[in-house]
């Protein structure tokens, strides 16, 4: 497998209930963006491994371990399958595979067994044909085939027992606490400073409440390096063979002040997934075209305003535009970007019309991002970024707009179009006008911003043939069905001796083509290189759910970017005093 490896352990601290799944699932989008397939343990939520024990001893005088291990590794399973729906609605594909599915075996006391082995060349595959695996923790299997529970805290011991078995180049021990505090000779904890790196005999010391010793046992042995930190960190603590060292922290960091323009689809699910996250996010204000129009009950009226100047006056840090268009849109986001605030945009028809903002779209300095304007939670741009740092890209192709999609599947299957369309919109993919979707323009727009980020110079709308789902006709989809293939929308640009040549149009997809399957709302991108490396992308590209899963993920990435600056202010004014 070419593409990183990271695992990823989310203990119950941060799995406390089913409204820490956001941040959950915006952390393994992190790494999926990062071109890393993931491997995500989860614990069982909050209390939920004490409650059942707890149930089952007052039920029974001396339960049979067989069957209380049985009960118990439940938990595990209810978080990994809710964690599997969270992630399907943010368009994140991803598995689930069990202790008997991944083969991992376990001796010894059925309550606190030590794994043996897992089917490595298995769990491999399975992250070739998707970008994260889920992993319910804390279980095996006996040799008999029945279960066996790795010990009080054991997830963090398969996290650290797969990422030895995969070699996987990070494992990440995701807690409620930003890493290791340091412990004063008193006892007490120093809330403001951390250890930057601990020795695994130090943390067997002072990490006892926080990380299961068995699992540092193993860690040390196998010589396994892994860190501790929270969900959406810059930082942490990391563990491994090497010296202890401290470093001060701000470990309870301000909530980043966030400005959101436009309260539509996207507008609207961006606003409640911040609300789900108060310690990290604070959103001060929200510009809408009528502060006066009745709103959802979770949306204070207080934060509505119909100006850009008064939003702006609110010093927000970070300015969020869905509003989509090029009028408001265009005077919010250069009037951010004037005033210092970083900016987080899904608008791709303003990204692809404006140059000045089209040759900044590739510049990765934290003021203005916009993974969301393609492909929805597929990350197509940062996966091109990818690739160009290693070779030259000859060629993208891909279905890049899932509102058309999936009106095009309906209509193969005998649906009419108006009611396919009126069907897309009840849904959400796509808007009450839908013409940019439905004239191809919108395709147009993402390929433009795909193509100068892939070629590294600037394609434009006006370079870029187009043609939409008008041209569907009955005979077309008839040759597709005849020659086993389907009818689909697809952008294409390739780089020739004469420069880029770019298109956007109908096209019947055989079954040998990689982009034959793309069902529904998906999107699905594949890139050829020069080396003639072919890397295929694929995901939910329409909708509320993932396309504010792609603009989430940007605003954490700026966030991130801030807290980086303030952890190293933090650290001058420590060593200055």
């Amino acid at each position: 497998m070419r593409d990183p490896i990271v695992v990823l352990k989310f203990g119950s601290s941060v799995l406390k209930n089913h409204d820490a799944l956001p941040s959950v699932v915006l952390e393994i989008y992190r790494e999926v963006r990062r071109g890393r397939r993931v491997v995500a343990v989860v614990s069982a939520f909050g209390n939920r491994t004490d409650e059942l024990l707890e149930s089952a001893q007052k039920l029974f005088e001396d339960p049979d371990p067989s069957c209380l291990a049985r009960l118990l590794e439940t938990g595990e399973a209810e978080s990994a399958a809710t964690l599997g729906l969270a992630l399907d609605q943010a368009g994140i594909p991803a598995k689930i595979l069990d202790a008997g599915q991944l083969g991992l075996t376990a001796q010894e006391d059925v309550l606190d067994a030590e794994p043996l082995e897992f089917d490595v060349v298995r769990l491999k595959h399975e992250l070739m044909t998707v970008p994260v695996i889920v992993v319910p923790g804390f279980s095996g299997k006996l040799p008999n085939g029945s279960p066996a529970l790795l010990g009080r805290g054991g997830s963090d011991l398969t996290a650290l027992f797969l990422t030895f078995g995969l070699r996987a180049q990070e494992c990440r021990l995701l807690k409620d606490v930003d890493g290791l505090l340091h412990v004063r000779s008193d006892g007490t904890l120093d809330h403001g400073t951390r250890y930057a790196t601990v020795s695994y005999d130090e943390c067997l010391r002072v990490g006892g409440p926080l990380i299961q010793p068995k699992a540092v046992e193993f860690a040390k042995m196998r010589g396994v390096k892994f860190t501790i930190a929270r969900c959406g960190s810059s930082g942490g603590t990391l563990t491994g063979p090497g010296v202890s060292r401290f470093e001060a922290v701000d470990l309870r960091p301000a909530p980043t002040r966030v400005a959101l323009g436009g309260l539509g689809t996207v507008g609207l699910g961006v606003f409640r997934w911040m609300n789900s996250l108060p310690e990290d996010f604070c959103v001060v204000g929200i510009l809408v075209k009528d502060s006066g129009k009745s709103r959802p009950e979770d949306v204070p009226a207080s934060l509505l305003t119909s100006s850009v100047d008064h939003l702006l006056e609110e010093q927000p840090e970070v300015v969020i535009e869905t509003i989509g268009g090029t009028g408001t849109a265009a005077d919010l986001v250069h009037k951010a970007m004037d005033s210092g605030c970083g900016v987080v945009s899904a608008n791709k028809q303003l990204l692809a019309l404006d140059p000045e903002l089209l040759a900044k779209t590739g510049h990765r300095d934290g003021q203005l991002l916009v993974s969301a304007s393609v492909g929805g939670s597929v990350p197509v741009l940062e996966s091109v970024e990818t690739i160009t740092l290693r070779q030259d890209i000859i060629k993208i192709k891909g279905i890049l707009n899932g509102t058309c999609n999936f009106i095009l599947d309906q209509v193969n299957d005998g649906v009419e179009f108006q009611d396919a369309l009126a069907e897309a919109q009840e849904r959400g993919l796509a808007e009450a006008n839908p013409h940019l979707d439905i004239s191809g323009l919108d395709c147009v727009y993402k390929l433009a911003l795909l193509a100068s980020r892939a070629f590294g110079q600037e394609v434009t709308v006006d370079e870029i043939e187009y043609e939409g789902l008008a041209e569907v006709s009955s005979g077309k989809l008839k040759t597709a069905r005849d020659k086993g293939g389907e009818l689909k929308l697809v952008a294409t640009a390739i780089r020739t001796a004469k420069g880029i040549k770019a298109r956007v149009g109908l096209v019947i997809i055989s079954p040998q083509d990689p982009l034959f399957g793309c069902a529904k709302e998906a999107n699905r991108l594949l890139i050829e290189t020069a080396g003639h490396r072919q890397v295929l992308i694929h995901g939910k590209g329409a909708g509320r759910w993932p396309t504010t899963a792609s603009v989430m993920a940007d605003l954490y990435e700026i966030r991130r970017g801030h807290l980086a600056v303030r952890q190293g202010r933090t650290r001058q004014e420590a060593m200055a005093s």
